[in-house]
């Protein structure tokens, strides 16, 4: 007898998720789009249901100047951004309908209602077209990032339908150190979460990331995509610790994209992994009925939504205090 869930039961049972080790051509769009096309028609070659990229993978990392110093307008940037639909992703559209897949990719969002508001966006986009985006909610600040300064943050913590069932989205930040947005995603019925990060290398950065989408899938009972950037520009070092904030990233991109899940009764496994030197698609054959298999042992969206209604409620609570 299945134990996948009534809500889930007209889903697709197994799907196909692929990361991408990617490396943008920092400022050139129209060479990195390329780039993303070309990983597109190899996925759909390979029969992946779902591609993810990662943060900013159309425009590629890294700030200017005029972010640096607080400017209200930034020429760069504006320059990059596009609104959703677009005509970047309504390429990615045609892609995905051509080799029915899904994809997520990192991009500069324009908002539709008001140019001068950018955000920090990774697009969804599906065999039927563009599904919408999901925009970056926790901004790094200066001296660090200038992303703080570039854009908006995001107001929504959206989930996009599939037929493999609900699909959340996040970037970096909003997935590494804020826990509690994976599981709303989940809570709202997500059982797959792509990660689209920026992660530099470091002292315990390998380890950290695998553990953390590791620890992401297995406290939620969900499958968690991490898509990095790899390499760089040959700068010797960090782009902002030498004062070159219109340069590219120095080339310490950790790579290491990760697709991670639990197999019952082991806790959460990496399925898949890529390495640290180049750029690459790995991918992994995800079974909903494996995932499932902790449904008697751990329902915790069945409990949320019956006895521990109150225990929701309570944080609900204690975070609307914190806002006050």
């Amino acid at each position: 007898m299945s134990l996948i869930p009534e809500r889930y039961a007209d889903y697709e049972t197994t799907c196909t998720i692929g990361v991408v080790n990617f490396t943008s051509v920092r400022g050139d769009k129209a060479a990195t789009l390329d780039k993303i096309e070309a990983n597109i028609r190899e996925a759909g070659t390979q029969g992946i249901d779902i591609l993810v990229f990662p943060e900013e993978a159309l425009v590629g990392l890294g700030g200017c100047s005029a972010c640096r110093q607080g400017a209200e307008h930034c020429d760069y940037h504006h320059e990059l951004a596009e609104t959703v639909p677009g005509p970047s992703t309504e390429r990615i559209a045609a892609l995905c309908a051509e080799y029915d897949l899904y994809v997520s990719v990192g991009m500069v969002e324009r908002d539709p209602d008001d140019p001068e508001i950018l955000y920090n966006a990774a697009a969804f986009v599906g065999p039927d077209g563009i599904q919408g985006t999901y925009r970056k909610v926790h901004l790094g600040s200066l001296p660090w990032v200038t992303e703080g300064v570039t854009f908006s943050n995001g107001t929504e913590v959206p989930v996009f339908e599939t037929r493999f069932g609900p699909v959340g989205l996040q970037i970096c930040y909003d997935f590494w150190f804020n826990p509690e947005l994976t599981r709303i995603l989940c809570a709202k019925g997500a059982r797959i979460i792509l990660n689209s990060c920026g992660t530099f290398a470091g002292p315990g950065k390998l380890d950290y990331m695998t553990q953390t989408t590791c620890v992401r899938a297995q406290e939620n009972l969900a499958y968690v995509a991490s898509s990095n950037h790899v390499g760089g520009e040959d700068v010797g070092t960090s782009s902002y610790a030498a004062g070159n904030v219109d340069g590219g990233r120095a080339a310490d991109m950790l790579g290491h994209s990760t697709i991670a899940g639990p197999a019952f009764p082991r806790f959460s496994r990496v399925l898949a992994q890529a390495g640290g030197d180049g750029e690459e698609i790995v991918a992994a054959t995800v079974s909903f009925e494996q995932l499932h298999r902790w449904e008697p042992i751990f329902p915790w969206r069945d409990w949320r939504a019956t006895h521990q209604q109150g225990v929701s409620q309570l944080i609900a609570d204690e975070f609307a205090k914190l806002a006050e």
